[in-house]
């Protein structure tokens, strides 16, 4: 297909310290003095990977000292997943004509992208597009920005990044719902691509791309900056917006591209926990399997915000897919960002 995209190569890394679901329960109780109740087997994801241990995830730090923590550890999550992606993809580094960083976890003036490009040995004249307030649907616009790119500057490559770092976010005195939510189901990690325009006969293609807004739905998920630090905005009726909203706009965003939803072979679908899962599955009356990779990316790696389908795609690379893929991440906004790739083995 002309103008066609390659994902040339793919990297992620999560940071070192491991936690459990039921270890991370007992430090939210031991931050809010009390005893919690019982989880069921259904709530939360089974395995988190963390910046810093719990211990010190639940202490109360300042505004000064979480920044300091975001620094400390997204670049250097940044910089492994950038220079893995680059080195697999074989692709010589002056190629690299534009960067896009993913981050939505921390806010730092200049961007980490810029403190990235001499590291990685890139051109000084290389374009940069940092992207913050598309929260855990950056990824997938990071995607279709990198695709526009190509599409107008063909001999050329992108990288593009996303790295998050959601437990640094964690307000110890805020006991609302939201806050108790996003504990639960987020996790820190990164991931990064390069991406080419190739008519490759096989690999990963990305043919199309697309957004759709849902206004009226601003107030149900996002970032507040306030007083010590990001106060997340997770809204308990986020699913019943998902469900309500995303057949019409995924058959409209198919309907473009002359394909229909029986025409997918698997969907990419950002992990965001698994009442969003059951959601989409209603949404799209799709069978459940087609989102097994999701679920097993929660599972053991929690809703890495931006980050996290890059997860989801390096699993599906280990299902080695044979059709089409249509990819889904959902933002504050609230937009629904999707990609629409062509898999051959």
């Amino acid at each position: 297909m002309a103008g066609s995209v390659r994902i040339a190569a793919l990297a992620t890394a999560t940071p070192v310290v491991e936690a459990s679901l039921d270890q991370v329960w007992a430090a939210l109780g031991e931050a809010r003095g009390r005893r919690m109740p019982r989880l069921s087997a259904t709530e939360g994801a089974r395995v988190r990977h963390l910046a810093e241990p719990l211990s010190s995830l639940v202490a109360t730090r300042t505004q000064t000292q979480q920044t300091d923590a975001y620094l400390l550890h997204a670049r250097a999550l940044a910089r492994k997943v950038c220079c893995d992606a680059l080195d697999r993809s074989r692709i010589a580094r002056e190629r690299i004509g534009l960067v896009v960083g993913v981050s939505c976890t921390g806010v730092v003036l200049p961007s980490l992208d810029a403190e990235l490009i001499p590291v990685l040995g890139l051109d000084r004249a290389v374009a940069r597009l940092p992207i913050t307030e598309l929260g855990c649907g950056g990824g997938v616009a990071g995607l279709a920005r990198g695709v526009d790119y190509l599409r107008a500057y063909p001999d050329q490559a992108v990288l593009l990044f996303a790295v998050e770092l959601p437990s640094l976010t964690f307000q110890p005195a805020d006991h609302s719902i939201d806050n108790l939510i996003a504990a639960m189901v987020f996790g820190d990690g990164a991931g990064a691509m390069v991406l080419e325009s190739a008519d490759a006969a096989s690999g990963w293609m990305v043919d199309h791309c697309g957004t759709h807004l849902i206004p009226e739905a601003a107030g149900r998920l996002g970032f507040e900056l306030r007083d010590g630090g990001l106060r997340v905005v997770l809204s308990r009726d986020l699913p019943d917006v998902v469900e309500a909203n995303l057949r019409q706009a995924v058959d409209s965003f198919l309907d473009g591209t002359g394909t229909r939803r029986q025409d997918l072979a698997l969907l990419a679908l950002h992990p965001g926990g698994p009442r969003i899962f059951e959601a989409v599955a209603r949404a799209l009356d799709v069978d459940p399997g087609m989102l097994a990779p999701s679920r097993r990316v929660f599972e053991r790696y929690g809703n890495a915000s931006s980050a996290g389908i890059f997860f989801v795609l390096e699993e599906l690379l280990t299902t080695r897919p044979d059709g089409k893929v249509l990819a889904i991440a959902f933002g504050p906004g609230l937009s629904i960002e999707m990609a629409l790739m062509r898999v051959t083995p």
